[in-house]
Parts: structure tokens; sequence; C-alpha cells
């Protein structure tokens, strides 16, 4: 009798391990299969030399300036659609130079790399972004290419879009990885560059960022984004001026990288020292006139800033 209660042991024992191992084997497959399920799959024969998808036409020597408010000042953005082309996955790419001012301060330099199929959707393949903050590179977050390090390019824009379509605009994980949906066609829409009859409503968000979900207007009239309006924050940039063979040539500014005087894992050290939880997030802002890191914390629930000089490691304030 005893034997038998060992043996029912034993296997009940061996029976548990076996489900554990299968049911990771199952989660292992499961993930793998969900990574490798956005795989498209690009051939230089199906691209085209221009873009001229009717919401996003991108001729080069086109300028689009837009304006906008914030919490923290007036924004600025400038849209050159460049001459300059730059090879990615074998396919010739248009350069779009991007640059972001806050208070008539630089504050990011992007070239964003695009494309187009011969059957009308625009592809996105990839950027090279810079954060500044006087002058000085503090990050490039964010950039990323397509082919490189599992990077894949993915549609900005949908050659016939419907009603209820979700889209990858990129895909690097972890980095990269902004989503589209088609929310409303025939849109309505009064900014300071004019009125715009027919527009495409997208609604843009990243699972890497919660909350930060935006819905976009594309006109034809204009051939790109009119209006961009957060839904959380309801922070909202227009278009005010759209130029034509603007004379722009990409000569980048002498901006350097930010000397730090203490590394990221020294911020983090004494930002724990005077707030205790869990590290969410570190970004280099410019704060209280000086150039800092910003140390998230989750206190128990309650979202602290610590803020540091970057240069000499003192604590400048603490914002919940």
């Amino acid at each position: 009798m005893k034997t038998n209660t060992a043996m029912i042991i034993i296997l009940g024992f061996l029976g548990l391990i076996f489900i554990i191992f299968g049911a990771l084997l199952v989660t292992t497959f499961l993930n793998r299969e969900a990574e490798e399920t956005y795989n498209p799959k690009i051939n230089s024969n199906d691209f085209v030399s221009v873009i001229n998808n009717k919401y996003l036409t991108l001729t080069p020597g086109t300028k689009f300036i837009y304006s906008g408010k914030t919490e923290e000042g007036t924004e600025r953005i400038e849209v050159y659609v460049t001459n300059e082309k730059k090879l990615v996955m074998g396919i010739l790419t248009t350069v779009v130079w991007d640059r972001e001012y806050l208070n008539g301060e630089l504050i990011e330099d992007t070239k964003d790399w695009f494309a187009q199929d011969k059957y009308g959707n625009v592809w996105y393949f990839g950027e090279d972004s810079k954060e500044i903050i006087d002058e000085k590179i503090v990050s490039t977050k964010g950039s990323w290419e397509a082919g490189i390090d599992g990077a894949k390019p993915g549609v900005i824009m949908e050659a016939n879009p419907q009603i209820g379509d979700t889209y990858k605009q990129e895909y690097y994980k972890g980095e990269a990885e902004d989503m589209g949906e088609v929310v409303a066609f025939g849109v309505k829409l009064n900014v300071k560059h004019g009125t715009f009859t027919n527009c495409l409503q997208t609604r843009e968000w990243t699972p890497l960022e919660p909350g930060a979900d935006e819905y976009k207007y594309y006109c034809p009239e204009v051939g790109n984004a009119v209006y961009e309006a957060g839904i959380e924050d309801r922070e909202s940039v227009q278009l005010i001026n759209v130029q034509k063979d603007s004379d722009v040539k990409i000569t980048d500014e002498p901006v350097e990288e930010l000397k730090k005087g203490i590394t990221e894992a020294k911020a983090i050290i004494i930002a724990q020292n005077i707030v205790q939880g869990e590290v969410t997030d570190v970004e280099i802002e410019k704060k209280y006139g000086k150039t800092a890191y910003i140390v998230e914390i989750d206190a128990d629930g309650t979202e602290t800033d610590v803020i540091i000089d970057i240069e000499t490691g003192e604590v400048l304030g603490i914002e919940t």
C-alpha cells in the first residue's frame, strides 16, 4: 500500500513538472510567434521614386510649418522635404528633415526616411533623432533604421485607408512601436493656414507611452497633416504655412554631445536616496534654468520626479 502511494506521489510530481514545462514551451512559442508575426516583405522592385499619396505627398523642396501651445510654452515645428536620399534595405528613401522648437530654442532635430510602394502605401524606414538642449545633443533615444538590430519598416499612410484599419507605422522593439488607426473621412477643419474639407482622421499611439494617444488630420488639399491633438492632454499643433520650392539644404548646425558631470546610474542612486521606490524612467530636460536628469520614481503608487543637476549632482527639486 505504501509503495502504491509513493508511486502515485512520484507520478503526480512528474505530471506537474510536465505541465509546467509544457506551459513554458507554449508561452515561448507564442511569444516567438508574436514577434515573428510582423514581418513585412520588402522588395526594391515594389517601390517608386515619388511619394504622391493624396493624404501624404512629400515633394522635395516643400516646407510645412506648424505651431501650437504646450504647458512649457510655444511650440514650432518645421518639416522640410529634402532632395537628399538614403538607401535603407535596398530602398532609396526620401529624407525629411524635422526640427522642433520650444520658445524659439531648438529641442529636437530629426531626419526621417520615407518611400512609397507601387500600390501607393507610404512606408517609414527609420529616423536619426537628436534631443537638443542649449545646442548640445543630450539623447539619440528613439533613433532606428529598418533592417538593423531587428527593426522593421511600417506603413505611415495607406494607399486606400478604410475606417477601422490598424497598422504598424514603425517597429523597433522597446524603442519605436508607433501604431495608426483610421477613424473617419470627410472631416472639415479650420486652421491658421486655411479651411480644409474631406480630411482623413487617424488615431496614432504607442504602447511604449500609455496615454500619449493623439488624433491627426491629413487633408488632400495640402497632402499632409494640418492638425494634431493629444486625446488626454488636449495639447495641439496646427499648420500655419506651406512653402513650395524652398531652397533648403541639409547643413547641420554645429551641435556637439553634452558633457555630463555625473552618469545616469549615479543620478538614479542620488534620487533613490531621497525617494524610495521603483525607477520607471529617466529623461534629460532643462529645469530651473539648468540641464538636469529627471528621475521618475513610483513611490507606492505616487509618481515622483527627482530633478538632479547633470553637471554637479545637486538635487534641484522634487515634483509629484
